[in-house]
């Protein structure tokens, strides 16, 4: 189970037409990867975001967000600690997300609305990740 908030596509025009990256084996992965990171970050921070198989963002800027975690995911692929860069100085290493992703999620922040609890977030979750089956024989 993915939501849809970012796709081969999205994340194609984000690179640009140089880079090939639709047809890629690694692309459906890494968008499945960013899709599932950037909903898990907002549910540990405390919103309550549609969890059905390919729903959409909840709005532009979380879709361009998780689409920009797509890309650097894509773009560090085959590095040890960072994406790659060939200036003269060499690459600054990079601590954690990137403050504008993290500003695009929503995430790293309170919410305006009141912040789940510990147990409730940990329920949303286990619903989330272990739906409940439903038994036709059962009534």
């Amino acid at each position: 189970m993915t939501v849809g908030w970012t796709d081969p596509a999205a994340v194609q025009a984000a690179l640009g037409p140089t880079v090939p990256f639709v047809g890629d084996p690694l692309a459906d992965t890494v968008c499945d990867a960013a899709n599932e990171w950037a909903f898990r970050r907002r549910l540990e921070a405390g919103y309550s975001d549609d969890s059905a198989d390919g729903a959409p963002a909840p709005s532009g800027d979380v879709g361009f967000g998780t689409t920009l975690y797509a890309v650097a995911l894509w773009r560090e692929r085959q590095s040890t600690d960072s994406f790659a860069s060939f200036a003269d100085l060499g690459a600054l290493p990079v601590s954690g997300t990137s403050p504008r992703i993290r500003q695009l999620l929503g995430i790293g922040r309170g919410r305006v609305d009141t912040p789940l609890t510990y147990a409730q977030a940990a329920a949303r979750r286990r619903e989330i990740l272990f739906p409940p089956t439903i038994n036709p024989l059962r009534r």
